[in-house]
């Protein structure tokens, strides 16, 4: 940068990486930033913008819960953020993809569940553990765990075109029918059950048990949380079911727990 102003230099050389030397009388001023410089500039812009984008989110399900998915739009939702509807395509291309990425932060905490059943080893177990897991009511457990977030599931499950809530759900069965298989056989090798089921079997019985809490959640009386009526009417279902494996398997080994 050519410059003759002294006034001007002075102002230039403010700035922290800026390098003066004067050639015939005509000041040359160079203004650089090192890479350390930029590195940090960098971080500090991706770290906003991870900022602004869980902002987004956080205003995009106040308003997917207050005024529904179909009423929602993009005003409302910078509105919310305190940005402008221009602000939030630089990180969305619009509500259905926000809608996706809540419902699989949502979904992640029903898929921690499975996790955990996933790295169960049943060898280890006694027989008695072994036939409590039987009787442990996974699914009310679950139910536990979504209390505080029963709106939003209720919301996605009503208003999911189905893309979404079918990729969920086909990992959640099969990771269900795993954990289950394994046991069963564990079941049977050890004598405590008299039969093996089929995997086809055990797959069924697994879509059963998701259909009927997905069921629960998308009742509009269970929108706030689970009622007690709906409580009772899944734990019934659940013993039903039970009743119906003890029989079928052949169990005969039973602890002096309660199993209601």
């Amino acid at each position: 940068m050519l410059v003759q102003s002294n006034s001007f230099v002075k102002r230039l050389l403010d700035f922290p990486y800026s390098v003066c030397y004067k050639v015939n009388s005509v000041y040359q001023i160079d203004t650089f930033i090192p890479r350390h410089a930029v590195r940090k500039e960098a971080v500090i812009i991706r770290e906003s913008s991870k900022e602004t984008k869980e902002l987004i989110l956080r205003s995009a399900m106040d308003i997917f819960l207050e005024a529904g998915y179909q009423d929602a739009s993009m005003r409302k939702i910078a509105a919310k953020a305190g940005i402008t509807a221009g602000a939030i395509y630089k990180h969305f291309s619009g509500k259905e993809e926000m809608f996706e990425e809540i419902f699989n932060a949502s979904g992640r905490k029903l898929m921690s569940i499975t996790e955990s059943m996933m790295g169960m080893d049943f060898t280890v177990l006694s027989d008695e553990d072994l036939i409590k897991i039987l009787y442990s009511r996974v699914s009310l457990q679950t139910f536990e765990l979504l209390q505080e977030d029963m709106k939003l599931f209720h919301m996605l499950l009503k208003n999911d075109s189905g893309t979404y809530i079918e990729r969920f759900r086909t990992t959640y069965i099969e990771r269900c029918t795993e954990f289950a298989a394994n046991y069963y056989e564990e079941l049977y090798r050890r004598g405590i059950a008299s039969k093996k089921l089929p995997y086809k079997t055990i797959y069924m019985l697994s879509s059963l048990e998701f259909s009927m809490v997905c069921e629960i959640i998308a009742d509009d009386s269970c929108q706030n949380g689970i009622t007690p009526e709906m409580k009772t009417a899944f734990t019934e279902a659940m013993n039903i079911l039970l009743h119906g494996l003890e029989a079928e398997l052949g169990i005969h080994y039973h602890t002096g727990g309660n199993k209601a």
